[in-house]
């Protein structure tokens, strides 16, 4: 069950946070649900820098640290 590429856990417990990432989805279509989401995240939580930047880091295609 995703809504608009975003899961339902993410729905359920970041309901603010997924609603900006799928604004930004509108906004820039060129982006990953997990680059807006990450984004969306770090404009309420900066903090989550380190966190963001190494989920990214996971996604990216060929990386296998």
């Amino acid at each position: 069950m995703a809504a608009a590429g975003f899961g339902f856990y993410r729905w359920l417990l970041a309901p603010r946070t997924t609603w900006r990432a799928r604004r930004l989805r509108v906004a820039y279509p060129w982006l990953s649900g997990d680059q807006a989401w990450s984004i969306a995240r770090l404009y309420r939580y900066p903090e989550e820098f380190l966190y963001a930047q190494n989920h990214l880091r996971r996604q990216e295609p060929g990386s296998h640290d």
